[in-house]
């Protein structure tokens, strides 16, 4: 009973530091794409425009420090999501996780590119945020997955193994025949 706490307990650590690196990872993203606009806007006087509106020909919309945390926050919290929900599904999650961020990073290049009504330099000021954006999430979210996640059955199959582990720590009667005959293997190697 006592290895079954000890399991959980540590499992549950284990989700509560990764949420907490995921939630540092959102907070940063947030922080540094602030911190650009502050440097554009505060550091060197750069009024930030974003492209038209579909049907909105040559008009800009002014991009204020509330637009850049919440949009930067937004996607902090879908690649959250898609990463959770990719974990649960596939045992490869990180890997397919990384090629559609950086998928998504290379298609969210494509608002700033081809909106209408900007300038050369608000252009390139986009592009920074869209950069710098995926430059601090994908890494920082890709560190908090592991490299081959145990799927949701398995995880509950490790957990009951060891719920059915008696106190002396002997494993179940399904895994004690392969690893007796393991272990006669090894001592009839030794012996000769």
């Amino acid at each position: 009973m006592d290895a079954m706490k000890v399991t959980t307990v540590a499992g549950q650590s284990g989700v509560g530091r990764r949420r907490r690196a995921r939630l540092l990872a959102a907070a940063a993203v947030v922080a540094a794409a602030l911190g650009l606009w502050a440097v554009y806007h505060l550091a060197f006087g750069i009024d930030l425009r974003s492209p038209a509106s579909f049907g909105e020909h040559g008009t800009t919309s002014a991009v204020g420090p509330g637009n850049v945390a919440f949009v930067s926050a937004l996607a902090a919290l879908a690649a959250w999501g898609l990463l959770a929900v990719l974990e649960r599904l596939t045992s490869r999650a990180r890997r397919v996780w990384l090629a559609i961020a950086l998928l998504a990073l290379v298609l969210s290049l494509g608002g700033p590119l081809s909106g209408t009504g900007l300038t050369a330099a608000d252009r390139m000021e986009l592009l920074g945020f869209h950069i710098l954006a995926g430059a601090v999430l994908i890494p920082l979210m890709y560190r908090t997955s592991p490299k081959v996640a145990t799927s949701a059955k398995r995880r509950r199959e490790q957990l009951s193994r060891v719920a059915t582990a008696g106190e002396d720590g002997r494993w179940p009667a399904s895994d004690s025949g392969s690893r007796s005959a393991t272990s006669s293997r090894t001592t009839n190697t030794s012996a000769r």
